[in-house]
């Protein structure tokens, strides 16, 4: 069960998303699993490092062991500028945990496949990062609680649908705005809400 604190970091998270131009839930959601998969795959790679270090003995490893390699891991990037960690995350690590498919890292290496990079900005990515490194460094430390993590992230998508916040994408939207060419004069029904929408903002037509 998570607690209220956990609640609003997730919140707060959430918030700088959307703050940033992810309006989608389900994109915000994506953006997040993608984000928290990326540092579970560095955690298991110093669990696999201790091991090694106090067995002696050598265990397969996730990352290249060149420089490239290990500046994708998390703990190696998340204190950098952030202009930097923008760069290594969408140019670098993202490529690379979409070829990860058969691996056999992790069962979910294999939906990384189609993985898309769609943080609008460094300082977003950012407040993300500092976001859960946070939340698993302070709150969640050591307790296996990612599923409740993902239960009440999912249980946000019911939320975000009464609040209309399933938004139209802009090209579905400047497409409406064509085929209607509506004027300041004009009336329009929402059929789903059945409110009806006085314009009171001009109305720039596509030429």
């Amino acid at each position: 069960m998570l607690t209220g604190e956990v609640r609003n970091k997730v919140d707060k998270i959430w918030t700088d998303i959307w703050a940033g131009g992810i309006t989608n839930p389900l994109t915000v959601i994506e953006q997040i699993t993608y984000l928290m998969f990326i540092r579970s795959l560095d955690e298991k790679e110093l669990e696999s490092e201790s091991f090694e270090a106090i067995s002696g003995e050598k265990q397969p490893k996730i990352f290249p062991q060149d420089e490239d390699g290990q500046n994708m891991r998390w703990s190696k990037f998340k204190n950098k500028d952030a202009r930097i960690i923008y760069d290594i995350v969408s140019t670098k690590v993202f490529p690379f945990i979409k070829s990860m498919n058969g691996n056999n890292t992790s069962a979910f290496s294999r939906y990384m496949q189609d993985a898309i990079f769609l943080v609008p900005t460094p300082q977003v990515l950012q407040k993300i990062i500092t976001g859960l490194d946070d939340l698993y460094e302070q709150d969640i430390k050591d307790l296996d609680m990612q599923g409740d993590l993902y239960e009440y992230m999912l249980s946000k998508l019911s939320t975000a649908g009464q609040n209309g916040q399933f938004r139209t994408p802009k090209q579905i939207r400047d497409m409406m705005v064509r085929l209607l060419a509506p004027t300041p004069d004009d009336k329009i029904c929402d059929i789903i809400t059945t409110k009806t929408i006085q314009f009171n903002y001009p109305i720039l037509k596509a030429s």
